[in-house]
């Protein structure tokens, strides 16, 4: 059976209260080994460390040797026939893959056949481009990314290695980005004639979907963490797609929202909850600190309403925003109804977050009030930064606690900065960063008190 993966801090903490139990005769001297043999020694702990260091070295070194390949290839290119292109192209692909499959399945050199992998992944997304220049193939060139994505899905999925989903995960975001950044405008072949329909990289989500299967299979928080922002990356660009205007901020912080619906759908304490924790805080955090201030809300008021004149805002974004809130909606609730693995209790405020988020987005439509959502976004700020430390004393961790302090502390700032800046001067700032720093100096010790408590 493998062993399970431990930090430094965690096996020396466990090592402790082993001695502690066995103290107190909870525990007898036969029983602490078998535990400990449960986990990651030091030896393969600081083996492990070792390992992904050397694989990182080694990825940049293999990406090294396939540019340099790339570069000597590249001089002789236009000196060569074309069969002779095709043979060197399709050669050093399955070249490079057979020399990874001996050392893998041969040799078992499984460090060294997953940088060969790598390569040969590298080699063959170069290979597309240059059989398509061969060819004089002129197509939609983001394509191309997409079939080096989808080649390299197999490889990322079967071969158990971190250093191709990085890569899977770099390609779909880079294809995302060109599609909905530079060609939104084009429609979908299988959409006809729906104009008002854009380019938005609809096929992403089942490209990662099996990778973030096979994450939490395998129980790899970095590999969750990579999927979880490359499909973030891809919802949030949605709004580009569409053309949507001053509204966008909306739509990022209901993502924020269901995010962190997500990650209170783990169960208490659960690492995999992390990855939608902190993206969701992020986009959340950053969306309400936006609408806390009242010239945003006049500019989105101004822009919406430049836009329903235009008669172009009801036909897309307001159209965009709805659907789009409600299909993430519906998604998450299935995802919570499928897992129940959390407290509900603990979805109030993300769920309050989606909600607000929304009728910040009919308000500002239909209403048109401005000073409203600024209050109510300032208020947000706070339940937010408290709830964060919330979380910080339920998880026992220090990160949200810190994140909820430091926030309130921002909202402190910046609110000061806004209203009060050019009468307080520089004497005013002076005592508000004297403020801050005695805030967190007493958080630090308000913390470092608890866990004394608790940990005796």
């Amino acid at each position: 059976m493998a062993k399970r993966g431990i930090s430094d801090k965690q096996r020396a903490w466990l090592v402790r209260q082993l001695d502690d139990w066995q103290s107190h005769g909870l525990l007898f001297t036969d029983q602490t080994a078998p535990i400990l043999d449960l986990y990651e020694t030091q030896v393969e702990l600081a083996e492990r460390k070792r390992s992904i260091a050397l694989v990182t070295l080694m990825g940049i070194a293999a990406l090294m040797v396939g540019l340099s390949a790339l570069l000597l290839v590249g001089y002789n290119w236009r000196s060569m026939s074309a069969s002779l292109k095709l043979f060197i192209v399709f050669g050093t692909i399955i070249g490079t893959q057979t020399v990874a499959c001996v050392l893998r399945f041969r040799r078992h050199a499984t460090l060294l056949s997953e940088v060969v992998f790598f390569l040969g992944c590298l080699f063959y997304g170069t290979g597309i481009f240059l059989v398509a220049q061969i060819f004089h193939i002129n197509a939609h060139y983001p394509n191309g990314v997409w079939w080096w994505a989808l080649g390299v899905l197999p490889f990322a999925l079967c071969l158990d290695t971190l250093l191709l989903h990085t890569l899977l995960v770099a390609l779909l975001a880079i294809w995302c980005g060109m599609e909905i950044l530079g060609f939104a405008h084009l429609r979908l072949l299988f959409f006809g004639g729906w104009g008002f329909v854009p380019n938005a990289a609809y096929s992403l989500p089942l490209l990662a979907l099996p990778g973030l299967i096979w994450a939490y299979r395998k129980s790899s928080i970095v590999t969750v963490t990579l999927y979880v922002a490359v499909i973030t990356w891809w919802v949030i660009l949605q709004p580009v797609a569409w053309r949507a205007g001053g509204e966008t901020v909306y739509f990022i912080g209901a993502v924020g929202g269901l995010m962190l619906v997500v990650a209170e759908n783990h169960a208490k304490g659960s690492r995999f909850a992390i990855p939608y924790r902190l993206i969701g805080v992020l986009l959340a955090a950053g969306a309400l600190l936006t609408i806390s201030f009242y010239e945003f809300n006049k500019y989105a008021l101004l822009t919406t309403n430049d836009l329903y004149i235009s008669r172009s805002f009801s036909g897309t974004a307001l159209l965009m925003a709805t659907v789009a809130i409600a299909i993430l909606s519906a998604a998450t609730v299935c995802v919570v109804a499928a897992f129940k693995r959390g407290d509900h209790r603990r979805q109030y405020l993300p769920l309050g977050l989606v909600l607000l988020m929304a009728i910040f987005l009919y308000w500002n439509v239909f209403i048109g009030e401005m000073l409203l959502p600024t209050i109510v976004a300032n208020v947000a700020m706070i339940f937010l930064a408290f709830w964060l430390m919330g979380v910080g004393f339920r998880e026992d961790r220090v990160v949200p606690f810190a994140a909820g302090v430091l926030y309130f502390l921002l909202w402190t700032v910046v609110r000061y900065v806004d209203l009060f800046g050019d009468f307080g001067g520089m004497l005013g700032a002076a005592l508000m960063f004297f403020l801050c720093g005695g805030a967190l100096f007493g958080a630090a010790l308000y913390w470092r008190q608890r866990r004394k408590i608790q940990h005796g």
